[in-house]
Formats: structure tokens, C-alpha cells, sequence
């Protein structure tokens, strides 16, 4: 077997350049300036933009609109009737929105009834979001 050997000196000391910058990119100021513009707005057009999205979603509870349902009787046409209805949001009960939409006089439990009797309902649940027509 043959081995080749070099008497060659293969130290090499690293110089250092003279110029400080090489190797370095240079950013101007007013770039850095418009790169830090763009990031603080697109930073606060996401905060805005989830104080909107929090506001839109968020109800205190008794959001109550008003509907048209098609009636009909036996001897004329259709007439649009107008009926309340409520959206359910979180921690709304059926006691809550009876409570709060009964007649001064009328029994809470006797509108709760008509509350199931009227949206179908054969338990006390409610969903966030569901829609209940009220009596």
C-alpha cells in the first residue's frame, strides 16, 4: 500500500478583514423605520379586529327579535304575523327568559310551558345560540 505524505505547512490563521462591515448587511434607518410601522400596525389591526369579533359575538343575554311567521286562515290568504323570539346565550334558562318575558299577572311556570309547547321542547335544555320563540 502506498500512502502519499505532504511537508507542506497547512496552518492557516483566520486574518481578520479590515472592513468592519463585510459579511454584514446594512439596513437603513428608514427601513428599519416602515418595518417597525408595519409590524406595530398589523399587531393592532389583530387586537382591534378581536375586540370586534368579542363585541359582535358577546349579548347580555335578552337578544329579542322580531320575526315574521305566515299565518293562514280558512277563508284569506296568508297575513305575515310578527313573533318575538329569543337567542340563547350562555346561562340563559327557561326560567330566566320566562321570567323576564311572561305577562305581570301570568304564572312563570304556566309560560314555560307554553315555551315548550310552542318550540317543541321536551327538556328544560337550551343551547347557546338556539332560537326559541316566545308565546
Amino acid at each position: 500500500m502506498y500512502m502519499a505524505y505532504s511537508n507542506t505547512n497547512t496552518t492557516h490563521t483566520p486574518h481578520r478583514s479590515a472592513s468592519p462591515s463585510k459579511g454584514m448587511t446594512f439596513i437603513p434607518s428608514h427601513t428599519k423605520t416602515f418595518v417597525r410601522f408595519i409590524l406595530l400596525a398589523v399587531i393592532l389591526g389583530t387586537v382591534f379586529s378581536f375586540g370586534a369579533m368579542v363585541q359582535a359575538y358577546a349579548g347580555d343575554g335578552t337578544a329579542t327579535t322580531k320575526t315574521p311567521v305566515s299565518v293562514t286562515s280558512s277563508n284569506s290568504s296568508p297575513k305575515a304575523v310578527v313573533q318575538d323570539q329569543v337567542v340563547i346565550q350562555r346561562g340563559d334558562t327557561l326560567w330566566d327568559i320566562a321570567s323576564t318575558h311572561k305577562k305581570e299577572n301570568e304564572n312563570t311556570r304556566s309560560y314555560i310551558d307554553k315555551l315548550k309547547t310552542i318550540n317543541h321542547l321536551t327538556t328544560s335544555s337550551l343551547k347557546e345560540g338556539q332560537v326559541l320563540l316566545l308565546p
